[in-house]
């Protein structure tokens, strides 16, 4: 127990510094956030986050290694995953865009299970699951109790970091009177996030 107690803070550290920085999850919270609100953004922040705990869970229980032998599956599920936060970033800036016609009106906010979706096919969630499990559970002696906690310190974390996303996004929005304006900005720094994550993974590759 005390071994477990030892491993809290660094775990907490290591999971709010993963969970808070800048990634495409995160921005899509932040977009959704401006336009529907951080209250209806929950849904997508919640699956987001079971998605990052299932992997996490899956990697600890030794999915991670069996990825890791193909390489060319590793690079498919970053092309899927990036064509798809480009697509969710570009039909909440559109809709955004939309303001005052019926089809904004109509408009959804991102689900659940797209929010699981989106961390499956995420390389950033990969790796930080085998960064987790390589530094904080595969060196413990209890090692189905360390995955548990790592994977509980992680569900509150991500859970917390991805829906201050969603406040922060709700807020700036608000306070720069335009969601329109915030959207846009989010989808175009997504974009070029992605773009130069692509052109690092055909030139590593």
């Amino acid at each position: 127990m005390k071994e477990l107690n030892a491993l809290m803070l660094p775990m907490a550290g290591f999971a709010f510094a993963m969970s808070a920085s800048p990634g495409p999850v995160n921005m899509v919270s932040a977009m959704s956030g401006a336009r529907f609100g951080a209250l209806r953004s929950f849904p997508y922040v919640l699956g987001a986050t079971v998605g990052f705990v299932g992997i996490l869970a899956a990697v600890g229980a030794g999915l991670g290694v069996s990825v890791a032998r193909y390489p060319n599956l590793v690079r498919l599920m970053a092309l899927l995953g990036a064509a798809y936060m480009l697509s969710m970033a570009w039909r909440i800036a559109r809709a955004s865009m939309q303001s005052g016609t019926p089809a904004h009106d109509l408009a959804a906010p991102p689900t659940g299970w797209s929010g699981a979706v989106a961390q499956l096919i995420n390389p950033k969630a990969w790796i930080v699951s085998v960064s987790a499990v390589s530094i904080f559970v595969a060196t413990h002696t209890d090692y189905v109790a360390a995955l548990s906690l790592c994977c509980a310190i992680f569900f509150v974390i991500c859970l917390l970091s991805l829906w201050s996303w969603s406040l922060m996004g709700a807020l700036v929005a608000r306070w720069a009177g335009g969601v329109r304006v915030f959207n846009l900005v989010m989808a175009a720094l997504l974009a070029l996030s992605i773009v130069y994550f692509l052109l690092d993974l055909l030139r590593t590759g």
